[in-house]
Order: C-alpha cells, then sequence, then structure tokens
C-alpha cells in the first residue's frame, strides 16, 4: 500500500531535480532568516547563489548537536514566535546530560510530519479500514502525536493509550477489534509476553505494528511476531528533524525508506567525507522543507548504510539500516535505554583502573542481568576486590542494574570462557577498540 505514489515512486533523476530545487530555496531562506547560517556562510566565504543543486551539498557547512544546544532556546528558530504551532524539547545524556535542545514547529512542519507518517503507516499495511492502537508513555507523548496525526490521515480510527500498560492495551485491544499498533520495542515486547502467556493471541485482530522510539534488535522483532502472529515494522525519526516518520519499513522488510523529498540524506566517513553508496558511515540529514528550525547537514551521529536500489514494493525512495555503534548508540536494560557513552564515562572516571570492558546483557526468568568483564591492561595500583567493587558501583549507577563482575587475567580468555562465552574476536576487539564493547546475549 503505497500513500503518495507521485512522490514514493518518482524517477531518481526527478527526485534530485525536486531535492536541488529545495536545497537552493532553503540556503536562501536559512541565509536571511537565522543568523547562525548567515555568520557560518560568511566565516567560509558562501553565499547562497553558489547553491546551485544538490551536486552544491559539499559546499555547505556541518551541524551539531553542541550547535543546537548553545543555540538553546531559540537561537535557531526561523520565524517569529506567533507561527509556531509546536515547540518539542529533547533531553540529553552522555557528554551533555541536564541539557536539552528546542524545536519549533510551524504549521507547515506540523503537515509535513503527517504526510510522513501516513506513508509510514501505508508501509505497513494499514489504513483506512483499520483501528491502529498509538501507545506511547507520557515521556514519548510527542511521538504519540504524530502518530495519531498520520493515522488520523489515512482513515484509520486511532485508540490513543498513553498508559501502556499491557493488561489495558490488551483488554482495548480486544474489545475495539485493533488491527494495529505503533508502540516502543519495550512495550510491545511485554505485551507480546502477556499474550503468549495467557493464551490470547487468537483473541486478537491484530495484523502489524510500527515500532520505534528506541534501539531494538532482530531477536525483539523476531520474538515480537512469532508471539504476535504479526509483522513488525521499523521506523525512524529524530526531534531535530520531525520525530517518528523520517524513514520506515515497507513489507519488504529490507531497509527503512526515507522521506527523501523531505530529508536529503548522506554518509560520512569517520573523515567527514562522502562515503559512495552501499557504504557505512554517519548519518548527516538536510531538512529541505522545514520552516521552524531548518538545518543544514544536521550531524545525527548514529551509523548506518544507505541503499539506493530500487526496492520490489516499487517504491524508489533510499532505504537505511537501523542505526548502531554511533555517538548516541545506547543499550537497553529493563526497559530503560542508556547511551553506551555514559557508561564509557563512568568507567573511564575510575581512578587507579587501567582496563577495558565488556559488558554482558542476558536474561534470567525473563529478567535482563548484567555481567561486566575487565580486561586489565596493566599493573593495577588497587586490588582486585576494589577494582570489582568500583566497577560495579559505576555502572550500576549508570543503568540502574546492579551486575556480576568478573576480572580476566590480561591476555586470556578462559576466566570468561564457559561463564560468558565471550568468543577470542569479541575480547581482542575489546582490547583494541572502544573502552566499552557490549555483548547482547538475550534470546527472544
Amino acid at each position: 500500500m503505497i500513500w503518495n505514489k507521485a512522490r514514493e515512486c518518482m524517477s531518481r533523476d526527478e527526485l534530485a531535480v525536486l531535492q536541488g530545487k529545495r536545497l537552493v530555496e532553503l540556503v536562501r531562506y536559512v541565509y536571511d532568516k537565522v543568523e547562525y547560517y548567515r555568520k557560518k556562510m560568511w566565516s567560509i566565504g558562501l553565499e547562497p547563489d553558489d547553491i546551485r543543486g544538490i551536486e552544491d551539498l559539499e559546499k555547505l557547512p556541518f551541524t551539531t548537536r553542541e550547535d543546537l544546544i548553545e543555540a538553546y532556546p531559540l537561537g535557531k528558530i526561523a520565524v517569529s514566535g506567533s507561527r509556531i504551532a509546536s515547540y518539542q524539547f529533547s533531553n540529553h545524556g552522555d557528554g551533555h546530560a541536564g541539557m536539552e535542545t528546542a524545536a519549533g514547529y510551524t504549521q507547515m512542519d506540523m503537515d509535513i510530519w503527517k504526510e510522513c507518517m501516513a506513508r509510514s503507516i501505508s508501509m505497513a499495511g494499514l489504513g483506512e479500514q483499520d483501528v491502529i492502537q498509538v501507545a506511547y508513555s507520557d515521556g514519548l507523548c510527542t511521538e504519540g502525536l504524530g502518530a495519531q496525526y498520520g493515522a488520523e490521515a489515512v482513515g484509520a480510527a486511532v485508540v490513543l493509550s498513553p498508559d501502556c500498560r499491557p493488561a489495558a492495551l490488551v483488554a482495548r485491544m480486544r474489545r475495539l477489534g485493533v488491527t494495529g499498533m505503533i508502540s516502543t520495542p519495550v512495550h510491545l515486547k511485554c505485551l507480546a509476553q502477556m499474550v503468549e502467556e495467557r493464551g490470547l493471541r487468537n483473541s486478537l485482530h491484530l495484523k502489524a505494528a510500527i515500532c520505534g522510539g528506541e534501539s531494538w534488535t532482530e531477536g525483539i522483532r523476531e520474538m515480537i511476531q512469532r508471539r504476535l502472529g504479526i509483522r513488525l515494522y521499523g521506523i525512524f525519526g529524530l526531534n531535530e528533524l520531525t520525530r517518528l516518520g523520517v524513514a520506515c519499513e515497507c513489507e519488504c522488510q529490507k531497509g527503512m525508506h526515507i522521506q527523501e523529498d523531505f530529508f536529503l540524506a548522506e554518509i560520512l566517513d569517520t573523515h567527514m567525507k562522502l562515503v559512495l553508496p552501499g557504504g557505512r558511515g554517519e548519518l548527516v540529514f538536510t531538512t529541505l522543507q522545514k520552516k521552524g528550525v531548518p538545518l543544514i547537514r544536521y550531524r545525527t551521529g548514529g551509523i548506518t548504510g544507505i541503499y539506493y536500489e530500487r526496492c520490489e514494493c516499487g517504491r524508489t525512495m533510499a532505504r537505511m539500516d537501523r542505526l548502531s555503534h554511533g555517538i548516541d548508540d545506547v543499550v537497553q536494560v529493563r526497559g530503560g535505554s542508556v547511551p553506551v557513552s555514559r557508561i564509557e564515562e563512568a568507567l573511564s572516571g575510575l581512578q587507579g583502573i587501567d582496563a577495558s570492558y565488556i559488558i554482558c546483557i542476558g536474561m534470567e526468568h525473563n529478567i535482563d542481568v548484567v555481567d561486566v568483564c575487565i580486561i586489565m591492561k596493566g599493573e593495577g595500583a588497587l586490588p582486585a576486590a576494589d577494582v570489582k567493587r568500583l566497577a560495579a558501583g559505576a555502572v550500576a549507577d549508570v543503568i540502574g542494574v546492579e551486575p556480576e563482575v568478573h576480572i580476566a587475567e590480561r591476555g586470556k580468555t578462559e576466566t570468561f570462557d564457559g561463564i560468558l562465552g565471550i568468543t577470542d574476536e569479541v575480547f581482542q576487539e575489546a582490547l583494541e577498540g572502544r573502552k566499552v564493547t557490549i555483548v547482547d546475549r538475550r534470546r527472544y
């Protein structure tokens, strides 16, 4: 089911022309309306007339999250306050704990969000004949708002369920004949587990669910699909762009289609150079139509790949993988999402310990458990008992779960083998790579 064939199925050549036209208009718009971009362009000797199409994209400066934080709250808003229909905020962890950024949405921005969500819902095979339950908690209420707009746009009946208690969700699903769900992976996982335990699957009419707002794995997808007997579609969004709906999976489930007429995507390598199609690197977005807080070459910090081959579904919009291993890469434990960088920061702050860490997440009796494996890199100044105590406390303070801690002799994996099944490859990666390596042993 394709919501907007004229746009979603247009040729790549037509799309390039449209993107180029909108990019030229965007550059002129931000130059006139946003002092930050005007000064940034002045500093590199760039004028709006220097941008004539997407082939000139590399001439433009990058925008970072630090830029948005510095400009908080209104430094990058391009319109007067009377034209803003909605303000939305993002809080940050890792190196920006306690800080937030603001995004102002004009009515046009809200209409774009609605269009993107309508396309996404249609990709999941849902439409005017369906009853769609939107289950986002109060903390993700804005995600639910966009989902509601999109569901209403396709003509579906909407069931708003912000409480997200599994028992309440299932009760409404059965009474109202819910056929589609839009929710987070954590809530869908809990719901699927309850449905299976109580043998309620055959009493439901559910056929598809759209899952976003948190990171998740293929293991979670397979578990939810198996237990509920449905198809689960991934969706992507950022508050800085337009929450959920920037990209979504179609029935082929081979990557999320990017709404490229609204969001121009690039992939950069670690040296901030463009990566060829099919390669992996940092995801960068330019908002081609956003009026409230337009962004040029916004570095998301997430790592992914983008693929431009025509999809079997008929859409020509490029597809992206789920984000991973980026600055904002997160780990989920007992329903909470924690950036890996926060764990690294906490462990790096421990005095007298020179080590790498492998964080193993497993499951016992349907409860997440955590093991911390410490690989000492040199002669430690502290006794092993103190190392364990400090590492356990640092990890527990960040993720909220008290871990079991193990210490390996330098260069020996046998300490962990049989306990956690850590392979030599993972051990070597921990020694040569990041300070913290995550191993997810959960099987759903």
